[in-house]
């Protein structure tokens, strides 16, 4: 466990775990399920199999998503807080850190050891950029001493101060371009609302040769919560957080995880909670098209750590079909769409439809799905229809009997302001 997380831990270990999950859930998502932290008190990190390693301070161990223990990869002769935990691209080793001594190891997959690589006092995340070659972010000075993000060589252990911060030890996170995402923190506890700053260094500056400071940082955004943790969505870019603002009693007043956008502007405050701190934030990747924003189909999950239990979230797609009212009447109706917000109706013919979806960045601030390429899609006029409070939409039409099996419908959804956020499945007629 986290030094600096202890207390609250403490906490929240008394607390049920269903209330962690609870709580509000932004519209356009939907909780997938919540599972006990196979290895209590761990930290983990999901693996390109999509097993998990978990480190407990004491045994680094490898689990099934499910919880299923599947093996031990190495047992330390004593328990030491938990410090940084990543894995290798190349999917050998993972980078295993401690926060009692400061010591971090290279642990191999296959079970034949751990190696001491270097001590980096506070050790608290790690990000790989490439296999062998992971950024580090350590309070190598202690506490008031401000912060290092190092690079480290994780097959000879060579190492060298990339950049150096104000404030204690905060959590990392890579974009696609190689970009380092950093999580600012403050030496005052309990940390004041909106008192951490998201911080980009792009590529080259890593790789300049240049110390960096926190005047090199792009400041994405400089008043947020205090930032746990930092996952980077592997589609759009979007940069999620978890956040947590403590009382003077180390109590969990308030908690929430943000979908940030590359430029820093907050999106969504997906989920929020009062009382269990959150962590551990990781953005999944799956066969899906979708990315993590409401209303998207499959594609990104959300897990994170909660009262040492480990959740996950999902989007969750409007539904829709084609009812019947009777005689030559129907409906296209759209079910789970954006309370009080509204639908864009959109239709072609469905000889021309794909069969499956294809993804489109038009004029949006998401990804467009259809089997539809948009040339050959038509929308019903300018007007947006309403969603009623549960987020359902319809449009009647008359079929005299000639449209049967040549027409598919398909929302695009607004919010309440009026701004498209998502679309619906395709309903067929």
């Amino acid at each position: 466990m986290k030094l600096r997380n202890l207390c609250s831990a403490a906490l929240l270990t008394f607390l049920p775990i269903g209330a962690y999950a609870q709580g509000l859930i932004e519209p356009g998502f939907e909780l997938n399920g919540s599972l006990p932290n196979p290895a209590p008190f761990s930290n983990y990190t999901t693996l390109q199999d999509g097993t998990r390693a978990h480190f407990d301070g004491n045994t680094v161990s490898q689990q099934s998503m499910d919880g299923t223990f599947l093996q031990n990869l190495h047992i330390f002769p004593s328990f030491n807080f938990t410090g940084c935990l990543a894995a290798d691209p190349s999917g050998d080793s993972l980078l295993v850190g401690e926060s009692t001594n400061g010591d971090i190891y290279r642990v191999e997959m296959d079970g034949s050891g751990a190696t001491l690589l270097v001590n980096l006092p506070f050790n608290y995340a790690a990000v790989y950029a490439e296999p062998g070659v992971a950024y580090v972010s350590a309070a190598v000075n202690g506490f008031g001493g401000g912060n290092e993000i190092l690079r480290v060589d994780t097959l000879s252990g060579n190492t060298t101060t990339v950049v150096q911060l104000a404030g204690p030890s905060g959590p990392v996170a890579m974009n696609a371009q190689g970009d380092l995402i950093y999580g600012t923190s403050t030496d005052f506890f309990p940390a004041p609302t909106g008192s951490s700053a998201l911080y980009k260094f792009t590529s080259a500056q890593l790789n300049s040769g240049v110390i960096l400071t926190d005047g090199d940082a792009e400041v994405l955004n400089s008043a947020l919560d205090p930032i746990s943790s930092i996952a980077v969505d592997p589609v759009m870019g979007d940069i999620v957080i978890s956040t947590n603002v403590f009382d003077s009693s180390f109590a969990v007043v308030k908690d929430e995880i943000l979908i940030v956008r590359p430029s820093g502007d907050v999106k969504d405050v997906v989920s929020m909670t009062s009382g269990g701190y959150r962590s551990n934030v990781e953005l999944i990747q799956g066969a899906g098209p979708g990315h993590f924003r409401a209303y998207q189909p499959a594609g990104v999950e959300l897990t994170w750590l909660q009262g040492d239990a480990i959740h996950t979230l999902a989007p969750k797609r409007p539904t829709s079909a084609v009812v019947s009212n009777g005689g030559n009447s129907y409906s296209f109706v759209v079910s789970g769409a954006e309370p009080g917000g509204a639908m864009l109706l959109a239709f072609g013919n469905s000889a021309l439809h794909q069969g499956v979806e294809t993804s489109y960045q038009l004029n949006f601030d998401f990804l467009y799905h259809s089997g539809l390429a948009p040339g050959q899609t038509r929308r019903v006029g300018q007007f947006l229809i309403p969603c009623d409070a549960n987020g359902t939409a319809s449009f009647p039409f008359w079929d005299a009997g000639n449209l049967q099996g040549t027409l598919v419908f398909q929302g695009v959804v607004t919010d309440q302001s009026g701004a498209f956020i998502g679309s619906s499945e395709s309903a067929f007629h």
